[in-house]
């Protein structure tokens, strides 16, 4: 697993020919959150679409000569790169309402912390909803991770066509400004404002 940020976006191609080279089973790619200190992780949306490009045809072209390394598109935005390229299609029959792909947050994941602490996201800094020795989870589910369910405030994912297979990764939205539902920094697509 490697963490992607300005500072080293250019070397994860050559760290994908490290990983291979060392015969890695699994190779996956993350974008960094930002802190409180950092409100950015310094990477344009187009340059990053360019590095999952650079990457796809890097993958593309190890597993075609048999490489055994299983190069995971852990990020969301691997779902946009392949509904452009086709690689993608969003199937025909879908529900209203239902989150297919994407961000879990809410859907089906929560992270509990040796202190107890739970949080809704592991990588969302103000996204603690409760403490597991002194609340009951099944409660936890279903009342205070509700407030992560509300698709429909996503400011740019909700307008957009991949809203319940996508939605980027709020916790680097979050980290930006503190807004889980803030607009995905590094997304490229636009889409149309209806306001």
């Amino acid at each position: 697993m490697t963490t992607v940020s300005s500072t080293n976006i250019d070397e994860v191609p050559g760290i994908i020919d490290a990983v291979v080279a060392a015969g890695a089973n699994v190779f996956a790619f993350a974008r960094y959150c930002p802190t409180s200190e950092e409100k950015d992780v310094g990477i344009e949306p187009l340059r990053y679409r360019k590095l999952l490009a650079d990457c796809d045809k890097k993958f593309k072209e190890y597993e075609a000569a048999g490489c055994q390394t299983y190069f995971n598109k852990k990020d969301h935005l691997w779902t946009l790169y392949g509904y452009e390229t086709g690689a993608f299609k969003i199937p025909e029959a879908v529900e209203d309402g239902m989150i297919y792909g994407g961000c879990n947050c809410g859907n089906c994941h929560l992270t509990i912390l040796p202190t107890g602490d739970v949080y809704a996201c592991r990588r969302v800094q103000n996204s603690k909803v409760a403490n597991v020795f002194t609340d009951r989870l099944a409660d936890v589910w279903v009342c205070q991770m509700e407030q992560y369910r509300d698709y429909t405030k996503f400011e740019k994912c909700s307008k957009c066509e991949l809203l319940a297979f996508c939605r980027g990764c709020p916790a680097v939205a979050s980290g930006k400004d503190g807004n889980f539902y803030a607009a995905e920094p590094q997304c490229w697509k636009e889409v149309k404002n209806d306001a």
